[in-house]
């Protein structure tokens, strides 16, 4: 696999799938790709230790023990493991405007980047996606032809009206359906999308946040356009007073529908 070949780093579901007995599937694929043989070409920081701890003992249906956690936490950390300092804010910050990621998102591929790595291994960011030099691979993404793609987008491309967004939206369910995700993934991928739609018609207002109407034009928009749209909209749930992990998760998810629309999404590919 060419994720082997370049020093990569290594994003923290990755690790979490090697133990989730929940996802044999993935399970193997991330233990395949965390083989020893491979431990001089992958890069972690402190940021995915952190996040593989609190996933691993509060989140997984099969709690891992805390003393367990701590000792995976230490066999991580004989891998070279990126410090998050204040240049590595101020580098995240800045690529979170200029690639319109969430904060987190862009910390670990600003981690990446200041590693040296190549290669980001996540199921988190668009599979093929490059961000400041760091190519994205999602280890557990089915391949497809580049033709197969095109095929299917082509006929779908922007600009779309309300309507015709409306009507994605029922495409973007059966895709997840068709990618066979789980119920509840579904649900979640496709009413997220759908508040950020209703947003932009003026018929939702997050929790907490002020203004009334409709926030953008009524015209036909591109998946660019939409795209500065959701960090709008991300910035409207911030100034509402809305944790952190909700701004993401509003933020991302949205982001999946309009990539999607952009061709450069699949759902399935890309759960947390």
């Amino acid at each position: 696999m060419s994720c082997m070949t370049d020093r990569s780093f290594v994003d923290t579901n990755v690790w979490v799938y090697a133990i989730d007995a929940d996802e044999p599937a993935k399970r193997a694929r991330a233990r395949a790709v965390l083989d020893p043989a491979a431990a001089g070409s992958l890069v972690v920081s402190a940021q995915v230790l952190g996040e593989f701890y609190v996933t691993v003992t509060r989140k997984l249906s099969k709690r891992v023990p805390l003393d367990v956690a701590d000792a995976m936490i230490g066999r991580m950390r004989q891998l070279p493991v990126v410090a998050i300092d204040a240049d590595l804010v101020s580098a995240a910050i800045s690529g979170s405007r200029a690639w319109q990621l969430s904060y987190w998102d862009a910390l670990i591929v600003a981690a990446a980047a200041s590693a040296g790595c190549t290669l980001l291994l996540t199921e988190d960011l668009a599979d093929g996606a490059t961000y400041g030099g760091v190519r994205v691979e999602d280890p557990f993404a089915e391949r497809h032809r580049a033709s197969d793609e095109l095929a299917t987008y082509r006929s779908t491309a922007g600009p779309w009206d309300d309507d015709e967004l409306a009507a994605e939206l029922d495409r973007y369910e059966q895709a997840c359906r068709d990618a066979g995700m789980r119920p509840n993934a579904i649900h979640s991928y496709w009413d997220y999308a759908r508040r950020f739609l209703d947003w932009r018609r003026g018929e939702y207002r997050p929790r907490g946040a002020g203004g009334a109407g409709r926030p953008v034009a009524r015209e036909a928009v591109t998946a660019g356009e939409l795209k500065r749209q959701v960090a709008e909209y991300a910035r409207v749930i911030e100034g509402a007073g809305r944790a952190q992990d909700t701004i993401d998760t509003y933020h991302r998810h949205a982001m999946f529908f309009v990539r999607w629309l952009d061709g450069e999404f699949q759902p399935g590919r890309r759960l947390r």
